[in-house]
């Protein structure tokens, strides 16, 4: 996986009233954190950040800069969790988790169904059950997405965790979770059949006022 740049500030700031200005000033708080790093406050600039999540997702390998950055010192990390507002749905808070190389890192990727299931020609519905997976594996190992081929599912088949085979990745979710099946299609209502009970019902009641 290839590196991306991106521009962060350090910040000496704390509190809820700090972290209110940076947000007016267009700025996402921010913690870079990991082993053998201590907790580090930062913020990035919202519209950085925007255009970042835009052109690269969340599953890339970060290089933080800053203007007090040591130039020979990179700070290489992964988005490790974002929190968002939940009326306004912007990026409130950002995890950075500080990585190095050559040391195996579990980061969580999105998943992306590909092919034409065999169950849905006859009337089935592909179901996503996962839309991430969470693996371990060397921090230039990790996919921008894990690619899922579903052609072969037929109606009630399903692939799960254990079914997965990429090399040089290890799957932290359980084995027997289920990622994607396909489902049989939803039984049809027959009117005809109500209609005969609905006349079967008014002939009764029509005998019984007759004898009446």
């Amino acid at each position: 996986m290839a590196i991306a740049e991106l521009e962060v500030q350090s910040r000496s700031a704390l509190g809820k009233s700090a972290v209110k200005k940076m947000r007016t000033e267009g700025l996402v708080p921010a913690v870079l954190y990991g082993e053998e790093v201590e907790p580090t406050p930062l913020a990035v600039n919202e519209h950085t950040l925007n255009r970042f999540f835009e052109k690269y997702g969340q599953s890339m390998l970060v290089s933080l800069a800053s203007g007090d950055n040591n130039k020979d010192e990179e700070r290489l990390a992964v988005v490790k969790d974002v929190q968002y507002h939940p009326v306004t749905g912007r990026v409130s808070h950002l995890d950075f988790y500080s990585i190095r190389i050559g040391v195996p890192i579990e980061v969580e990727v999105p998943l992306s169904f590909e092919g034409k299931a065999e169950g849905i020609a006859k009337g089935g519905l592909l179901q996503p059950i996962r839309r991430s997976l969470e693996i371990r594996c060397l921090p230039r190992e990790i996919p921008e997405m894990l690619k899922i081929d579903v052609s072969a599912l037929d109606i009630g088949d399903a692939i799960h965790v254990n079914d997965l085979d990429i090399a040089g990745i290890e799957f932290v979710s359980p084995v027997n979770f289920t990622i994607v099946t396909v489902q049989a299609p939803k039984a049809e209502a027959e009117p005809e059949a109500e209609e005969v009970e609905v006349g079967e019902e008014a002939a009764e009641e029509v005998a019984e006022e007759a004898e009446e």
